[in-house]
């Protein structure tokens, strides 16, 4: 293969030596609209090419072009313009008002104007990222911004993702629905997209259907996400720009209260009045009301969600310099962000990050492009699991009658012999408050994302590109149980006080690619051909350690540890070699196809099986460039349809084709046992789209929109198959089981008003959502690892819960009833014997079938007001967090919400809770439905008030542009779900975000999501 290579370097390098080199040049200059003010934003395209460009934030531009090619520019909201390439170097352009719906689509592969694109694709652009609201993880930005994208916050940790689902689930595996994510070409997993500046970010553009997303072959079968970042401008100027803004952020209020400490003990009294015994010990029975000790507790209560919760501080500051001469341009940032999040004592995120990208023609032939950025981030990792290590839980479990502190009879603090205050370990025996300080938790992240691409023009029509783009990454995550800690004194060990993981991860992905394309355009046929070959190397390098015994709090580095007691490395290694072919054809902007074939072979498959064929094509008619179509309310109406493969290699162990062995200890030395029974059969999981869209503008572009049809069907499901007990294995890995996902999405804009001093846009979009699991292995039903009651079915949805349903309280007895297979109500322990028989799928999954989003941008003058708001509806939430909350009478030593009151009292009694005279293990013996709750919402994600100077007083002052803002997010929620509806992990700790088989299906303590106020200014020198 290497001296295949090199043979074809050496004939590219003499073919390039023999022929002369194509004559380009770069044009500059600014757009304007008809004022004269800058546009940013606007498309900049050489007409019949895919060679585009978009104008920065003053309105400059720069591309390279020939002399006699023609230049389009595009802006919405302004007709389109055409200008012959001549001597000059520079154009400047005044757009004329009157919209024209044109963009500049960037696939990875090849940048398309939006006029000839026959693939269903959304793109973000810098000026739209500046007007939402800022997230530490750009998975956030897309909530809402495209049909057919479902982006849900895995939780409201500071520097933690989002599930992004596009066009629903596309496999059955964790970890395999995800999209792919492209940055200046290099590959980024979801978990570390972190590590980007939203500042930084020049344009998103989302790949939704097959026409485009083939040619990223065995990658692209959930869709794919490709982010570019900014460049300079060959103005020949420098333009400096910083920005920086500051806020506060805080949980999302509850839509419930929890008891005080009065309710709290009136509760407790209750209960036990009832006979409920287990409160016979509580401060509600052992203390009077009016005695002293009950004064006591009253006068000492505590919040403990004040006490563990702070309203945090959000800050941002970013300094840029871009510019560039005739022949090269460049773009420098440094930047650095800051979210303290909501827990008391810890300091939450923190990220710097640099980046420089640079652009170079060193020679007529030759264009050279380096982007290179490096960050680095620590996040505090607070426990997120079900358990009393977890604030989130605490701050619901403990009572307010329990102090922070043990106090004496006196109310004041008891120190120990150091002077430090006694923290009270409260009824669960551990005091999450100090826990806090003596068992910390950090994450260090450092990340360099780079790539380098030459391209050669060989001779007309025909140039050479290669490509080089590394991730490279670095983690390392300490968790430490300080000597004589709250942790530390319940399960350390006495002889050896105190306890140090370390945890490291160098993760290492490499792209190589060779691009050889052909491009012709003559008598209004555009052809653009791409032949590809590319390689790909994964590799992943781990270590753990831990250690016991340490002098000292302050000495927490291993080497001062007095045993190791864990000491383990990892690796593995995941390689891809893919050849590709790819067309794109339009005639006069009227009649428009594509087609892709891409062969890709895999390390992680059997050895008959690595390679797959994934291939695409789709056709587009553009009906209003006809000659003989003149309907005046009609501005643009295009056809597309498109059909395609793509195919999934995620969600199995990166060896699971072969047999793996694992060596473990043994009397007298050491031993091997079988750790994965190897599937040489095991082949490409395969998505195949088709997808029918319309795009259309109508009244002079006022009104713009587009609507896809699409019906996605993944067959050769990679599965881990469950074998008999008898055999040995637990499972084996193996293609089995096919799905569908189809739906219709919808996205349409609106200029309400639209003249020289007032615009207001409104828009919005949506999705509906129908899966199916058609087939299962043997057409059995599975249980998924990682979910709670989630089962897989022929016939059902994607993640149903199954649960058995609950059928409400007795009246006459206050008993839970629930439905029994047969139909009929039964109380808990009297249901048949096998609970599976009992449980049942009721078509309630963990996957909305309606998401979308809405927006409305107004700017006046130099005021702008935009609000943008995402929904969601017909999911279902298993709400773990109010079974707890309202518990009847089982969790009594636990904090419970006001509405635990409305229990059963009397014969009659409906719309109440079960009575807690009921058995405990009456009331735990039933997996019911009974807080299963619909998910639905809408949410104001965003809202923004600006100000934008105007540039006649702009010349006034030494700066060229000044923008100043006020910015909220998540201010509003409107839900009848119990708590906050948008859920996507559970618990961190017990299904992990990368592990999480259905997102969204329960509610159990994890970070919650938060709210924030911000205030900014954005100026440019």
């Amino acid at each position: 293969m290497k001296q295949k290579l090199q043979l074809l370097l050496m004939f590219l390098f003499l073919f390039i030596v023999q022929n002369a080199f194509a004559q380009d040049k770069v044009v500059t200059g600014t757009v304007t609209d008809d004022l004269g003010v800058p546009l940013p934003g606007a498309n900049i395209i050489v007409k019949n090419t895919s060679n585009g460009t978009q104008s920065d934030f003053d309105g400059n531009y720069s591309i390279t072009t020939g002399v006699g090619e023609v230049l389009q520019f595009s802006y919405v909201g302004f007709q389109n313009q055409e200008i012959a390439v001549g001597a000059s170097n520079t154009i400047n352009v005044q757009m004329v008002a009157g919209a024209q719906l044109e963009e500049v689509v960037i696939t990875g592969y090849s940048r398309r104007s939006q006029t000839v694109q026959t693939s269903a694709v959304v793109s973000i652009g810098a000026s739209e990222i500046a007007e939402l609201s800022p997230v530490t993880s750009i998975d956030n930005l897309l909530q809402g911004k495209a049909a057919g994208v479902q982006v849900t916050a895995a939780n409201g940790k500071p520097g933690q993702g989002a599930f992004v689902r596009i066009r629903g689930i596309g496999s059955l595996t964790a970890g395999a629905s995800s999209p792919l994510y492209v940055v200046d070409g290099a590959i980024i997993r979801e978990e570390d997209l972190n590590s980007i500046p939203n500042d930084d970010i020049e344009n998103i553009t989302i790949l939704k259907d097959a026409s485009t997303t083939a040619r990223y072959g065995s990658r692209g079968a959930s869709g794919v996400v490709v982010i570019t970042t900014k460049s300079g401008k060959r103005s020949g100027d420098a333009k400096i720009k910083f920005s920086s803004r500051f806020g506060v952020t805080s949980r999302i209020n509850p839509n419930f209260d929890v008891m005080d400490a009065e309710q709290k003990m009136q509760y407790e009294a209750e209960l036990y009045a009832l006979g409920v015994s287990a409160a016979g010990s509580s401060p509600g029975v052992t203390t009077l009301p009016g005695s002293e000790e009950r004064q006591f507790l009253l006068d000492n209560e505590v919040d403990w969600q004040d006490l563990i919760l702070k309203e945090g501080i959000i800050q941002n500051n970013n300094v840029s310099i871009s510019g560039g001469s005739e022949k090269m341009d460049y773009y420098f940032s440094v930047g650095h962000d800051r979210n303290t999040g909501i827990i008391d004592d810890l300091d939450g995120f923190e990220r710097v990050s640099s980046r420089l990208n640079l652009n170079m023609d060193p020679k007529e032939w030759l264009s050279l492009s380096v982007n290179v950025g490096y960050s680095r981030s620590t996040s505090d990792e607070p426990r997120d699991r079900n358990n009393v290590q977890n604030p989130f839980r605490a701050m619901y479990d403990y009572n307010p009658y329990e102090t922070e502190f043990v106090l004496d009879e006196d109310g004041n603090i008891v120190v120990d012999e150091n002077g430090n205050p006694v923290y009270n370990p409260t009824h669960t025996t551990f005091n999450v408050r100090g826990a806090i300080l003596s068992e910390p938790a950090i994450a260090i992240q450092n990340n360099l994302l780079g790539s380098v691409s030459a391209e050669v023009s060989l001779f007309k029509n025909v140039s050479y590109t290669f490509g080089f783009a590394a991730n490279s990454i670095n983690e390392r995550t300490e968790s430490y149980s300080k000597p004589g800690g709250i942790l530390d004194a319940i399960i350390g060990d006495p002889n050896n006080p105190g306890n140090k993981l370390d945890t490291g991860t160098y993760r290492f992905d490499m792209t190589i690619s060779n691009r050889l394309n052909y491009r012709l355009n003559k008598n209004k046929h555009n052809l653009d051909l791409v032949g590809l070959f590319e390689f790909n190397h994964n590799e992943n390098n781990g270590y753990r350690v831990r250690s016991i015994g340490f002098a000292s709090a302050e000495l927490n580095t291993q080497i001062n540890a007095s045993q190791v007691t864990l000491g383990e490395t990892t690796r593995n290694i995941l390689t891809l070699v893919s050849y590709g072919a790819f067309a794109d054809y339009d005639y006069d902007e009227r009649y428009l196809a594509s087609a892709s074939a891409r062969y890709d072979g895999s390390s992680n498959f059997g050895r008959d099986n690595r390679f797959g064929l994934f291939y695409s094509g789709s056709l587009g008619w553009n009906i209003a460039k006809e000659k003989f179509f003149n309907v005046d309310a009609i501005n643009d109406l295009k056809f597309r349809v498109s059909y395609g493969t793509t195919g999934n290699r995620e969600g199995i162990s990166r060896y699971a084709a072969q047999d793996n062995v694992a060596f473990d200890s043994y009397p007298g030395g050491s031993a091997t046992r079988p750790s994965n029974i190897g599937n040489p059969e095991l082949k490409w999981e395969t998505t195949t789209t088709q997808n029918a869209g319309l795009e259309f503008n109508l009244f002079n572009r006022r009104i713009r929109g587009v609507a896809d049809y699409f019906i996605r069907t993944t067959e050769d499901l990679l599965f881990s198959i469950p074998k008999a007990d008898e055999s040995g294995v637990g499972f084996i890995f193996g293609n089995l089981g096919k799905i569908e996902n189809k739906g219709l999405e919808l996205s349409l804009q609106g200029d309400v008003f639209r003249n020289d001093n007032l615009t207001w846009t409104l828009g919005g979009n949506i999705v509906f959502l129908d899966n199916e699991i058609l087939e299962l292995p043997e057409g059995e039903d599975v249980t998924p690892g990682n979910a709670f009651n989630i089962l897989f079915r022929e016939g059902a949805k994607i993640n149903e819960h199954f649960l058995v349903r609950y059928a409400g309280v007795d009246p006459a007895t206050g008993a839970p009833l629930y439905y029994g297979a047969d139909g009929n109500t039964y109380r808990g322990l009297d249901l048949p014997e096998d609970e599976d028989e009992n449980r049942v799928l009721q078509g309630k999954s963990t996957i909305a079938d309606r998401e979308g989003g809405f927006f409305s941008n107004i700017r006046y003058k130099g005021f702008g007001l935009r609000a943008d708001f995402v929904f969601k509806a017909g999911n279902w939430i298993n709400n773990f967090v109010k079974s707890n909350l309202i518990s009847d009478g089982v969790n009594i030593a636990d904090n419970q919400a006001i509405d635990a009151f409305n229990y059963w009292k009397n014969p009659g009694d409906t719309n109440v809770y079960p009575s807690p005279l009921i058995s405990q293990e009456e009331l735990l013996a039933v997996n019911s439905d009974r807080f299963l709750e619909k998910g639905d919402y809408i949410r104001m994600r965003n809202i923004t008030l600006s100000y934008d100077l105007p540039s006649k007083f702009t010349d006034r002052v030494p700066f060229e542009s000044l923008r100043i803002y006020v910015q909220g997010q998540n201010l509003l929620t409107f839900s009848k779900f119990f708590g906050d509806p948008e859920v996507g992990i559970s618990s961190g700790e017990t299904i992990n975000f990368a592990n999480s088989v259905a997102p969204g299906e329960a509610t159990l303590y994890s970070y919650p999501n938060t709210k924030s106020v911000q205030i900014g200014v954005d100026v440019s020198f």
